[in-house]
Formats: structure tokens, sequence, C-alpha cells
């Protein structure tokens, strides 16, 4: 178990290190005529092809497939992986017009809860609003585009492709409570609470020290991060969806 655990986040950290040397290289390609434009283009096409193929080797290692058949399969299947990403847009965005209609109407809240309540702080009642909408842009609908990608990279049901998304079993799978469970585990031991250490500014002396400090402890907040995206992609990739 720990080795396929370690294959897939491995697959994932190639996968990031390939996607952040293109993204570095259209940061450092100038947009000054048709050419450089046509280039900036091409890379931002090349990196949505590399995290497809990325993302899809994870999850058919994760199904059992080998490494190298994984990787064969792969980038036949960026296709689908754009269309898994369907449910976690949509609740990203639908999630973002809800924090964005309690920070607008946050004084009205707070006024209607103190004339019905007598609550004078809704301040913690806001960041469980805010801690709630982390855990679904993190876990929940990650879960389920993970889980919609399985089916539709394999012959779930004997159903590929296209025709999975008619069945439910990807959503039972992803959103059934043993696995939502699992992925609020991550999200909050491997995803939040490690993000905390990357805002941690301890006063070190102004040397090498304070670099390679700061260098640490992203580094430890990586390979949590990694961690954490292999056992959700091992979780939503199960053969079989969890009915009881």
């Amino acid at each position: 178990m720990i080795l396929h655990l370690a294959a897939i986040a491995a697959t994932l950290a190639t996968g990031a290190a390939v996607c952040a040397g293109l993204y570095w290289a259209f940061l450092n390609t100038p947009e000054s005529n048709t050419v450089t434009l046509t280039a900036s283009a091409l890379l931002v096409l090349t990196i949505g092809v590399a995290a497809g193929v990325t993302v899809n080797t994870a999850v058919l290692v994760a199904r059992g497939t080998s490494l190298r058949r994984a990787l064969a399969a792969a980038a036949p299947g960026v296709f689908w992986f754009l269309l898994a990403l369907g449910p976690s847009v949509i609740g990203w965005w639908a999630v973002g017009r809800v924090d964005a209609w309690v920070a607008a109407h946050s004084g009205e809240i707070h006024a209607w809860l103190m004339s019905r309540f007598g609550w004078a702080d809704i301040g913690r009642l806001l960041d469980a609003q805010t801690w709630v909408s982390r855990w679904l842009r993190w876990a929940v609908f990650p879960m389920l585009s993970l889980s919609l990608l399985a089916t539709l990279l394999t012959k779930e049901g004997g159903a590929p492709g296209a025709p999975g998304i008619t069945r439910t079993t990807f959503v039972r799978r992803a959103w059934h409570w043993r696995p939502l469970a699992i992925a609020t585990l991550v999200f909050v031991l491997l995803f939040a609470l490690p993000w905390q250490l990357a805002d941690w500014r301890p006063q070190l002396p102004p040397t090498w020290v304070e670099p390679a400090a700061a260098a640490g402890r992203l580094g430890v907040v990586l390979l949590l991060g990694l961690a954490g995206a292999a056992i959700l992609i091992i979780v939503a990739a199960r053969d079989r969806a969890t009915n009881d």
C-alpha cells in the first residue's frame, strides 16, 4: 500500500515539475509579436495536456494498471480529463458565488442574527463558512471529478468513455460517507494544517538560514500535499463503489 501510494505521489510530483517548468517558460516568453503569442498559446495548451496526462496516469495506476500501460493510455484520455473537470469547475464557481454573496451581505446577516438571536459576534460563523467553502473546493468536488475520470478512463461496468457518465456508480463512490470522511481527513491533515506551516514566519538570522528554512517548510508542504492528492486519487478510483 505504501509503495502504491509512493508510486502515485511520484507520478504527480513528476507531472507537477514538468508543468512548473512549462509555466516558467510561459512567464518568460514575450508577447510582442505573432510568433511569441503563438508560442505562449502553445505553452498553455501543453501545460493543460501535461496536467491531463499526469492525472490520467495516476488514476490508471491507482486502478491497478502498470505504469507503462497507464502512460500509453493517458494521452488519448486527455479529453476525458477535461470533461471530468466539469463538476469541479461548476462547484468552484458556485461556491465562489456563495462566498461573494456572504462577503457582500455580511453586515445584513449580522444585523438579522443580532435582532433574531442576539448574536453580537458572527466572526466564528463566518470562519466556519469559509472552512466549509474550502472543504467543498479541495475535497468534495475533486473527489467527484476523480471518480468520474476513473469511470471514463476504464471499462467500469462495461461502459468505457462517455456512456459511463450515465451511470451513478462514480457519484456513490465519491460521495459515500467513508470516502468523504477520508477526503475530509486529507483536507485537514495534509492540506489545511500544512498550509499554516507555509505561512509561519519565525524570527531567523537574515543569512542562508532564513531561505533554507523557508525552502524546508515549502518542501514539507509540497510533500504532504502530494501524499494527500495521491490518497484522494486512490480512494476515488477504487474499483467498487461502497453501497452500505
